[in-house]
């Protein structure tokens, strides 16, 4: 993971907010450090993206491509990758995704920064069973897909200009990459999708400036001049927040932010979820 992404994964200013609230209104961002953009995911993109999975999975089955689960039926019988051997890599598997699950629900830098050591040590620990087993299964369905994927998020989410019209690579540099450099650019999309989680997102969303200038709107389409259908699934979460923030200020029950909470994006989101509970549990005593 490179600097760019680390520094904006948990972010805490007014100043690093407005950076990507540019980037969600643009609908791509900028890596300073590489020199590229990333194009952000849209609804109607993910229904591409969908679609060109089951077309790759049709094409796929007609070639006789096995399935993980019949592959491993397969190499048990023969004796090439027992139940043991599998079992150790499925709890090996759900050790780092339960370490990740952990380092996205942190806020404080260095705790991140320490969860993050750990998880790299354990996937150094955990890359010869993932080697062992990937040689011996061998191309799956499921790897098939993936490897297919790897291809199209290079081909439509990497560019060379702000207007997204210069794909990064041309088609001559694409066919001379390998899969490994290919899967490269795959893993880093979705480790920079990790800028935008929902934490950030809420930041984000609840900064002063950010938040004032969504009440002039009065429809996601009236924000961002597109019709609903077309916007990023970073802009639909962005709108979704404020509708949230917006009920929360406009409850009769609603106390006003602390001066001193906006200058820490955490307390202020913080405050909104804290009020926001006060305010369910009032409504809910209401009604009995």
């Amino acid at each position: 993971m490179n600097e760019f992404i680390s520094e904006l994964q948990n972010i805490n200013s007014e100043d690093q907010a407005f950076l990507l609230f540019r980037h969600i209104l643009l609908g791509s961002s900028f890596d300073y450090q590489n020199k590229f953009y990333v194009k952000h995911n849209s609804l109607i993109e993910s229904t591409y993206i969908t679609e060109n999975n089951k077309i790759i999975e049709i094409e796929s089955r007609k070639r006789g491509l096995l399935t993980e689960k019949d592959k491993l039926k397969i190499l048990e019988r023969n004796e090439s990758w027992t139940k043991e051997q599998e079992a150790a890599y499925q709890e090996g598997l759900k050790k780092l995704t339960d370490l990740q699950i952990s380092k996205k629900k942190l806020v404080i830098p260095a705790q991140i920064k320490q969860a993050q050591l750990i998880l790299e040590e354990e996937m150094n620990n955990f890359s010869s069973s993932f080697s062992e087993r990937e040689e011996v299964i061998g191309l799956t369905l499921e790897t098939y897909i993936s490897e297919r994927n790897y291809q199209y998020y290079l081909e439509h989410f990497f560019f060379k200009d702000e207007a997204l019209t210069q794909k990064l690579f041309s088609e001559e540099e694409f066919d001379e990459m390998s899969q490994d450099e290919i899967k490269k650019y795959y893993n880093y999309y979705f480790d920079f999708q990790e800028v935008f989680n929902s934490r950030n997102l809420k930041k984000i969303t609840c900064s002063p400036f950010i938040l004032n200038t969504f009440f002039l709107s009065k429809t996601p389409t009236d924000f961002f001049g597109k019709p609903i259908s077309q916007l990023t699934l970073n802009q639909i979460s962005l709108y979704s927040n404020y509708l949230y923030y917006k009920n929360i200020t406009e409850s009769a029950d609603f106390k006003s932010v602390p001066q001193e909470y906006y200058n820490d994006l955490n307390k202020l989101v913080d405050y909104y979820d804290q009020q926001y509970s006060i305010i369910c549990a009032k409504n809910q005593s209401k009604k009995r």
